[in-house]
């Protein structure tokens, strides 16, 4: 679902209540600063994307903005299941959200989250709570910010209204203000493992659906990410992934006008809204796998597959800043990923089977 607005709730439903899978550590410290009612200004998030961070905020959000876990007895006796899994209705007009807006014109989302953002939500947000209650702020994502949004947000975390949170979510803490990283406690998450991601993948999909999406390497090609295994819904999608990643077991050999082909007749997966869906995501997800040794090539000397797999680990950050310049600068896909195919085929030419 595409969230078209900035500060109002368009989250799941009351009844709507998913079940959160892994970061035992990260929510057992948040249950024992919640039990304790030691719950600082600020919690920053942070982690790689994709793997569970601003639903774990939403449902901490759940919890802390509904007035009848507010009374002491109330917030002694919460489980790990009420963070997981929380009961709680969701309070729409104590729960706000920080992040791009919708451009309707354009028909994708803005480049950032800018000061005129972060006064709106500064206006709502410092109104009265009507009971009480903790009023919840999410910032998804913090990097997002210009510099001017980040220090309209700083003076907000310098003066938070009283029983209230903020939940900054990063993808990419290296790119925060100091000034703001100070005022947060910091919350680090990993990867899912793959036990966690077999797990979710069972519950979310069908016998039938789940064999393909084994067959498909899912698990290891997602880099412990729920956003990417939820890609491989689509079967259309696992079986255009299927078709990159055989281009690929004929290493160092590559069929480059085969995969430009391939590509042609999945135009829509040229330049997918979702990078990580994008030819050239599938591409870069496969160089992951290749590098990590989970892709068993059809070439039988040892040795050169393990300069296959060396190579692709550097290809992997070359292709990354190219995907990334990119978007920065608008290029057309189809161009992107043909420079990406001659990387590759440059890289391996000296393994070429003659």
């Amino acid at each position: 679902m595409i969230e078209k607005e900035n500060h109002k709730f368009t989250g799941p439903s009351h009844d709507d209540n998913s079940f959160l899978f892994g970061h035992k550590e990260q929510i057992a410290f948040l249950l024992s600063c919640i039990r304790t009612s030691q719950i600082p200004n600020a919690w920053l998030f942070h982690g790689p994307v994709g793997i569970g961070k601003a639903s774990l905020a939403l449902n901490v959000a759940k919890v802390l903005s509904n007035n009848s876990v507010l009374k002491k007895d109330s917030l002694s006796y919460l489980s790990e299941k009420d963070i997981r899994n929380p009961n709680a209705s969701i309070r729409a007009n104590n729960i706000f959200f920080c992040k791009r807006k919708w451009d309707d014109k354009k028909k994708l989302f803005q480049k950032n989250i800018s000061i005129d953002d972060i006064r709106e939500l500064h206006r709502k947000f410092y109104l009265s709570s009507a009971d009480n209650s903790y009023k919840v702020c999410i910032v998804d994502t913090i990097e997002d910010l210009n510099i001017s949004a980040s220090n309209s947000l700083l003076k907000m975390l310098e003066e938070p209204p009283q029983d209230s949170l903020f939940i900054l979510v990063s993808n990419n803490k290296q790119s925060i203000l100091p000034t703001i990283l100070s005022r947060c406690q910091k919350i680090g998450f990993q990867r899912l493992n793959e036990d966690e991601l077999w797990n979710i993948s069972k519950v979310l999909f069908e016998e039938n659906h789940f064999d393909l999406l084994k067959r498909a390497g899912a698990l290891t090609s997602c880099d412990g990410s729920v956003k990417k295994l939820l890609n491989f819904l689509d079967k259309d999608y696992i079986k255009f992934f299927n078709s990159m990643k055989e281009l690929l077991l004929d290493l160092p050999n590559l069929n480059k006008r085969k995969a430009i082909k391939l590509v042609a007749g999945n135009r829509e997966y040229l330049g997918n809204d979702d990078p990580d869906k994008s030819a050239l995501g599938v591409l870069l997800k496969l160089l992951a796998s290749l590098a990590k040794n989970e892709i068993d090539l059809l070439i039988n000397n040892k040795s050169i597959k393990e300069e296959i797999n060396l190579i692709a680990a550097h290809l992997y950050p070359q292709i990354s800043l190219l995907r990334h310049q990119s978007m920065e600068y608008n290029v057309e896909a189809k161009k992107v990923l043909f420079l990406a195919l001659n990387m590759i085929e440059a890289a391996f030419e000296k393994y070429k089977k003659k």
